[in-house]
């Protein structure tokens, strides 16, 4: 059964990531990109008006769940529009496109979990939205921390790092509570890769010693949507 999975955003950057992470992952087959639109919603009492951007994610009702999960996953919108409906009629070689497209799906493969700490930047970080989404009850330590030799960009909803002579990016070390590194260890996978990062050991700084620590950072990978440099370093001082 071929699905039509539609959910909208507030900029044009953010749709483009929504639908090329999909993609990408295979949970679509493609995407469509509409807008902009007005939308028309009640918020806190009063009436809202505002501009989106609509995307329209063509899948199978097999691949359904986890389209659903991973735009829950990346969306920056705390309770986003993701609607599903059935193609009641559908041309038979479009179908088996669809099908044969999200089928080969590959699971992302990581090496054997080596337990360094995260090193995060953006929205994983203590106090952001992704934080308290995926993070709550599974981190034991923080510590403010900077990674040197790489500088950061702003990109459509989310920091992107690209290593670089003589940049540091601010961030803090998260190290997983006991027994939970291999579930974090493979959210934050899913999470990151399919939106536009890769994940490299790196030594950090751990600010309160001075001590060099080996992490996990999530760079960019070469296709990530890379917006203007981050100056500071520190992706929470942006203008």
């Amino acid at each position: 059964m071929i699905v039509t999975v539609t959910t909208t955003t507030d900029a044009r950057a953010k749709a483009d990531a929504l639908a090329r992470g999909a993609v990408e992952a295979r949970l679509a087959a493609c995407a469509q990109i509409v807008g902009p639109v007005t939308s028309v919603y009640h918020w806190r009492g009063a009436i809202e008006t505002a501009e989106e951007w609509q995307v329209v994610l063509k899948t199978t009702e097999a691949r359904y769940p986890a389209l659903e999960a991973h735009l829950l996953a990346v969306h920056d919108y705390g309770t986003p529009e993701i609607l599903a409906t059935r193609v009641v009629r559908v041309s038979e070689d479009y179908a088996r496109w669809v099908e044969r497209e999200t089928e080969a799906a590959a699971e992302i493969e990581s090496p054997a979990p080596d337990e360094r700490p995260f090193f995060v930047y953006g929205t994983l970080s203590p106090g952001a939205y992704n934080h308290d989404r995926f993070l709550a009850g599974r981190i034991g330590t923080e510590a403010d921390a900077v990674l040197h030799g790489a500088v950061l960009y702003d990109g459509p909803g989310y920091p992107y790092v690209v290593p670089a002579d003589g940049g540091r990016v601010v961030g803090t070390l998260l190290t997983p509570a006991s027994g939970s590194y291999g579930e974090l260890f493979g959210l934050l996978d899913r999470l990151e890769l399919p939106v536009g990062y890769e994940r490299v050991a790196m030594d950090v700084e751990r600010v309160r010693d001075g001590a060099r620590v080996s992490a996990w950072v999530f760079l960019a990978a070469p296709d990530a949507p890379l917006g203007p440099v981050i100056e500071s370093g520190d992706w929470f001082s942006r203008p």
